[in-house]
């Protein structure tokens, strides 16, 4: 998680999207389902195809002893995670993590947003969407947004 805080000052010696997808991995990281998802933990993105590509890197990865599975969102009824971009309607759905890419909270759709700030990726979090969607967020993961609404 610190490297989260840290790594806003590199945005622009780092790909975007290898960022965003380092970004996504370390929020899903530190939130809690109330019905944790079985093996694998898909997360559905739902944007342009070099983010889908980005976030292909985390496949390899493991959260909790679950692989995580990458997707292109085309079965969103399978998501634990849906990134979406601000242009994409996405409708929020019970133990299902939604994180947008330069939305602003709150949309009624979303728990986190990514947000550029100046040359940083930062990101701000609606804790009333995630709980509505049955996610808990921890607070270390709360610390590090821009903005907790």
């Amino acid at each position: 998680m610190a490297a989260m805080a840290t790594v806003g000052g590199c945005f622009a010696q780092v790909d975007e999207n290898s960022l965003k997808a380092a970004f996504v991995y370390n929020i899903i990281a530190f939130s809690q389902w109330d019905h944790p998802p079985d093996d694998p933990l898909t997360i559905c993105v739902q944007m342009n195809p070099a983010l889908l590509t980005a976030m292909g890197t985390l496949q390899a990865k493991r959260l909790d002893g679950r692989r995580l599975l990458v997707t292109d969102g085309s079965m969103p009824s399978d998501c634990d995670v849906r990134v979406h971009g601000a242009q994409t309607s996405v409708t929020p759905a019970a133990d299902v993590l939604v994180i947008c890419d330069a939305c602003q909270l709150p949309n009624h759709t979303s728990a986190v947003a990514l947000v550029r700030e100046g040359n940083k990726l930062r990101f701000d979090v609606d804790v009333a969407r995630a709980r509505s969607d049955r996610i808990l967020l921890s607070s270390q993961l709360l610390r590090l947004a821009r903005r907790v609404l």
